[in-house]
C-alpha cells in the first residue's frame, strides 16, 4: 500500500488535507470522491522530496507555454478519437522531448482506467491543481474537449500576461543593476582616494561619504554571511507562506489589491463560471468549483461565502455586489440574472476583465521604466554628491 497526501474539499466548501492509503492513484483519487471530497491536489508521500524536484526541474525544461499547448492538441484530438489514443498519438510525436515521459505516464495511466484527472495529479506541480480541477470536471460532465479547449485559451491568456509583466521589468532591472555597479564602482575605487587624503591631511570626511565607505566596506568584509543570511530569510519566508496559511491568506488578500491581479482572478472566475453553468452545474456547485480551482486563499473565502449563501436562496448579484466587485460587473450580473441571461453576461464579463489586463499591460512597460529610471536616478544622485563634497572641501584643506 501506498501512501498519499490530498488536498481538496467536502461538499461544505470546507478545505481537507490529510494523507490515506490506497495501492495507486486511482484507488486514492475514488476514495476520496466517494467521500465527497473534491480533489485539488493528490501526491505520493514516498520519495516526496526526490519526486517533487524531479517534477520541478522538468517544469523548468519544459517551460510555460508547454501546458497551453498540450491542452490545445488534445481538445484537436479528442474531435476524431478517443482520450486514449490522443494521448498515445501525442506521446508518439513527442520523441525525445522533455515531455516524453509525462504522456507515456499518461497513456498507461490512462490505459489502465484510471481516470484522465487522476493521471493528471502525478505531476500536479507542472499541471497544476486548478488544470486538474477542471479536466475533473469535464470528465465529469461529459465536456472535456470543451474544457481541454478553454483550458488551452486560459493557459495562453496567462501565459501571455506573466510574459509581458516579465519583459515590462527588464528595463528597469538592467538600469538598477546598471546604478549599483557603478556605486560598487565608486565605493571601492574613487571614494578612499579621497579618505587617504583626508587623513593625511587631518580632515574628515562628509557624513554622505563616510556613510558609504563604511557600508561599502561592511558588505565586502561579510558578503559571504550576508549572502548566506539573505538566502535563509528568503528560504524561511517561502517556507512560512507554504505552510501557514494565516500568512499566505494575509498575503493573497494584498495581492487583490493589485489590479492587475484582481482583474486576472475576476477573468479566471468569470470564465470559470460561465463555462460550468453552461455545462449544466447548478450555480452553487459551480461557485463551489470556481472556489477550489483558485489558488488565492482570500478569493476562496469570498467565493465559499457566496456559495453558502446561495443555498440559503439569497440573489448572486446582491452577494458579489456585497463583496465589492467591481460596479461595472456587478451592473452586467444584476442584468443577467433578472432576464435570465446570466451565462452571456458572466461572458461579458470575462472579455470587459481580458479587455482590464490588457489595458494594464498596455501601459506597465512605461510605468516600469519611470519607476526604475527614478531609482537608478536616485542612486547616482547620492553618489555624486558623495563625489563632489569631498572635492568642494579639498579647497579648504590645501
Amino acid at each position: 500500500m501506498k501512501k498519499f497526501k490530498y488536498k481538496g474539499y467536502d461538499a461544505q466548501s470546507v478545505e481537507q488535507v490529510g494523507t490515506l492509503e490506497a495501492e495507486s492513484y486511482a484507488e486514492a483519487y475514488a476514495a476520496l470522491n466517494y467521500q465527497g471530497v473534491t480533489v485539488v491536489s493528490l501526491e505520493a508521500t514516498q520519495g516526496n522530496f526526490a519526486q517533487a524536484a524531479g517534477n520541478f526541474y522538468l517544469k523548468l525544461k519544459l517551460g510555460g507555454q508547454w501546458r497551453s499547448v498540450f491542452f490545445r492538441e488534445l481538445s484537436v484530438m479528442l474531435g476524431v478519437m478517443t482520450l486514449h489514443d490522443s494521448l498515445r498519438t501525442l506521446a508518439g510525436a513527442a520523441k525525445n522531448h522533455p515531455s516524453e515521459k509525462i504522456l507515456n505516464d499518461l497513456v498507461a495511466a490512462v490505459g489502465e482506467g484510471q481516470n484522465f484527472a487522476a493521471a493528471l495529479s502525478r505531476y500536479e506541480i507542472i499541471f497544476g491543481g486548478d488544470a486538474i480541477q477542471s479536466v475533473e470536471i469535464g470528465e465529469a460532465s461529459g465536456n472535456l474537449q470543451d474544457v481541454t479547449a478553454r483550458l488551452a485559451l486560459q493557459l495562453e491568456r496567462n501565459y501571455s500576461t506573466e510574459k509581458k509583466v516579465r519583459g515590462a521589468m527588464y528595463y528597469p532591472v538592467f538600469v538598477m543593476l546598471a546604478a549599483v555597479v557603478a556605486a560598487i564602482i565608486l565605493i571601492n575605487v574613487t571614494l578612499p582616494v579621497f579618505e587617504n587624503f583626508f587623513a593625511q591631511q587631518g580632515g574628515e570626511l562628509p557624513l554622505v561619504t563616510l556613510i558609504l565607505l563604511r557600508g561599502g566596506k561592511f558588505l565586502a568584509e561579510n558578503l559571504f554571511l550576508i549572502v548566506l543570511v539573505a538566502a535563509l530569510s528568503v528560504a524561511g519566508c517561502a517556507w512560512t507562506i507554504h505552510r501557514i496559511d494565516a500568512v499566505k491568506f494575509f498575503l493573497d488578500k494584498l495581492r487583490l489589491n493589485v489590479k492587475l491581479l484582481r482583474e486576472v482572478e475576476l477573468r479566471n472566475f468569470f470564465g470559470r463560471l460561465s463555462f460550468l453553468l453552461e455545462s449544466g452545474v447548478t450555480l452553487d456547485e459551480a461557485i463551489k468549483l470556481c472556489a477550489a480551482a483558485s489558488k488565492n486563499l482570500f478569493a476562496k473565502k469570498i467565493l465559499s461565502d457566496i456559495k453558502f449563501s446561495v443555498e440559503r436562496g439569497e440573489s448572486f448579484s446582491a452577494l458579489v455586489a456585497k463583496e465589492k466587485f467591481p460596479p461595472l460587473y456587478v451592473g452586467l450580473i444584476t442584468t443577467g440574472e433578472a432576464g435570465g441571461e446570466l451565462v452571456n453576461m458572466l461572458r461579458q464579463c470575462e472579455s470587459m476583465a481580458d479587455f482590464e489586463v490588457e489595458e494594464i499591460l498596455r501601459t506597465l512597460p512605461a510605468k516600469a521604466e519611470i519607476f526604475g529610471t527614478l531609482i537608478a536616478g536616485l542612486i547616482v544622485a547620492t553618489l555624486v554628491f558623495a563625489v563632489m563634497l569631498p572635492i568642494l572641501d579639498t579647497t579648504s584643506l590645501i
